[in-house]
């Protein structure tokens, strides 16, 4: 080998030695739930289906009582006795599954995702120890840690109010939240959420998928005018001011 061949070969070795790890994933952006109404999902990227929570037997009734109020209130064709109509956020993990789209604001230190609906905000904090529950004041979105695992964002939640349920599922102020998102294609993000609690007899696994949009701006969604309630039997009434 030449002189000059020798030497290139050593430039371009020392190069590839020196060249950085693969940085990791940028999901900034602003993402629709996949799919959206009306259109088939591709097998490939589609969510799980999700299933019913694995309560112990002493949980099960509360639940059970709240599924059937709300089956009586849908064949009747009344609205569901949710957050959505007391005029509060869904909170964790019930926000991640938002019928409105998200925004993803993503930089070294904090990632933070904001849902249209009630303009949820939720603020993840990188590479730091999670509190455990009883250090942190419990609230809608919890206290959020993350760090990554090569490709995939793992992050771990703690701190969500008891009343604060997804699904009318009970759970105890001591309930973990772990979710693992990454890209299935440049423009598919997925959320694989596993929740941990003593109330369940084991975690309680699902997976939902999201759809990159392009030049999408959030609008603002402000709860204003809150004039609805809940009575005992799961039916909705208007407050009216006479």
């Amino acid at each position: 080998m030449s002189k000059a061949l020798l030497i290139g070969a050593l430039l371009v070795g020392t190069a590839v030695a020196a060249a950085p790890k693969a940085a990791h994933p940028d999901f900034s952006g602003t993402w629709e739930r996949y799919p959206p109404p009306g259109e088939k999902a591709d097998p490939r990227y589609a969510p799980t289906p999700i299933p019913d929570p694995p309560l112990k037997a002493q949980y099960r009734a509360d639940r059970e009582k709240q599924q059937k109020l709300l089956a009586e209130r849908i064949e009747e064709g009344q609205p569901a006795g949710d957050n959505y109509v007391h005029c509060i956020p869904d909170g964790m993990p019930a926000m991640m599954m938002g019928m409105f789209p998200m925004e993803v604001f993503q930089r070294a230190g904090q990632i933070n995702i904001t849902q249209e609906a009630f303009s949820q905000t939720r603020r993840i904090y990188m590479n730091q120890k999670l509190p455990k529950w009883d250090e942190v004041d419990p609230s809608f979105y919890g206290a959020s840690v993350g760090h990554w695992e090569g490709q995939t964002l793992v992050i771990e939640t703690t701190g969500i109010k008891a009343n604060v349920r997804f699904r009318w599922t009970p759970h105890s102020e001591a309930m973990k939240i772990i979710e693992r998102i990454h890209l299935l294609a440049p423009d598919i993000l997925q959320d694989q959420i596993t929740v941990e609690d003593d109330y369940l007899e084991k975690p309680w696994t699902y997976s939902y998928s999201f759809r990159r949009m392009k030049d999408y701006k959030l609008q603002e969604y402000v709860c204003e005018d809150n004039r609805e309630y809940v009575d005992e039997a799961g039916k909705v009434h208007l407050k009216i001011d006479k």
